[in-house]
């Protein structure tokens, strides 16, 4: 009688060690090479057979059986090397989790110090930039009278512009230049022009007191022109030239105060020229001031705004890592059940083979494996 030996796993195709089947899963041509080995192995022996005869149709079986157990053993093994790489991803993650919260710690506890600095800094060039408004030039103008451009222009010279202001002190400096400038160029213009309103008053006294003297002395001389006839014309003639005169020294009196008034006025308005000059001076500066200062608002926010970006993009990555993690789950998952299947289905199919023999007739059973009727299973001889 024949020896007859029930194939067990170790008849399948030859593996590698666990160690290097990982190399070679993961490495695509590796995993097609050792592939095509199996098959082209398994296809020269398969070209030999033939299921014309009993012992060709058992090496058949046999041959498809030991691709069915290299199967099950690879995926076996491809099991265990996942559930490794499982934990060990565990590990790492864990390990990433611990670094991200303590560098992320650290990170708001070294940039606190400089948050702090920030805000009192944000705090301090406000403060500043209201102090500012200490030299406002629109406290005073030319209707004012000199009294209170006066006692401006003292309130103004006691504002300080020392080292209390950081940064801002040539700011302030200038500031309070431009404002001393332009009060004192008011007050300068005020006390000429009050000076010029009292000398009109008295130019306006003396003339209407020549005036009253003149009509008293054409009275006179009408009454010596009555009584003396002969006097009348030569006392006339000689009234009209000191009369002609008189207007004529008039003349040239309201012709040099206008002179003067159009000197002065000339002289005013270059001074406001010059005030004027200062202010826009002024202004530029302080409209420089505010552009750097926006410039560096936008600096920031979008410093910010890319920090943010960042995050969201780490967050991002991270859901996706979790996503790819899940599904590899659910795909192991689904593998575990499709192996678990595929073999209550043999395991049903060799029991289904069996009970469609005669009980305890081990004869039978035996001529049944010869045969090949009981499914999954191959005897040699």
């Amino acid at each position: 009688m024949n020896d007859m030996t029930v194939t067990e796993p170790n008849t399948a195709i030859a593996l590698p060690a666990p160690t290097q089947l990982a190399a070679v899963l993961t490495n695509k041509a590796e995993t097609n090479d050792l592939l095509a080995r199996m098959i082209a192995d398994g296809d020269a022996e398969f070209a030999s057979l033939s299921p014309d005869t009993a012992k060709g149709r058992k090496a058949l079986i046999s041959l498809a059986n030991k691709a069915s157990t290299t199967r099950a053993e690879i995926i076996r093994q491809a099991k265990a090397l996942t559930e490794e790489w499982r934990t060990k991803t565990a590990a790492v993650n864990a390990g990433k989790k611990a670094f991200e919260d303590g560098l992320a710690e650290a990170r708001d506890k070294w940039r606190k110090p400089v948050t702090d600095w920030e805000v009192a800094e944000e705090s301090r060039v406000e403060m500043h930039q209201r102090n500012l408004n200490s030299f406002d030039l629109g406290r005073v103008d030319g209707s004012s009278s000199s009294e209170d451009i006066r006692a401006w222009v003292a309130h103004v010279e006691a504002l300080t512009t020392g080292p209390e202001w950081d940064e801002f002190q040539p700011i302030a400096e200038a500031r309070k230049e431009a404002a001393l400038a332009h009060y004192r160029t008011l007050l300068a213009a005020a006390v000429k022009a009050e000076a010029d309103a009292a000398e009109l008053a008295r130019l306006r006294a003396e003339a209407d007191a020549r005036a009253r003297k003149d009509a008293e002395e054409a009275a006179a001389k009408a009454e010596a022109d009555r009584l003396a006839a002969e006097k009348v014309k030569q006392e006339r003639i000689a009234a009209e030239k000191i009369e002609a005169d008189r207007i004529a020294a008039e003349r040239a009196e309201v012709k040099r105060i206008a002179d003067e008034k159009a000197e002065a006025a000339r002289r005013e308005q270059h001074e406001r020229d010059k005030a004027e000059a200062a202010e826009r001076a002024r202004v530029e500066a302080q409209q420089q001031a505010e552009h750097d200062r926006i410039a560096a608002d936008e600096r920031h926010k979008k410093e910010l705004a890319e920090a943010k970006a960042r995050e969201e993009a780490a967050a991002q990555r991270e859901r996706d890592r979790l996503e790819i993690e899940r599904r590899a789950e659910a795909d192991a998952r689904a593998k575990r059940e499709a192996d678990q299947a595929h073999r209550a289905r043999i395991r049903n199919e060799i029991a289904a083979g069996l009970k469609a023999l005669e009980a305890g007739n081990w004869f039978a059973l035996a001529d049944a494996l010869i045969d090949g009727k009981v499914p999954h299973c191959e005897v040699r001889i």
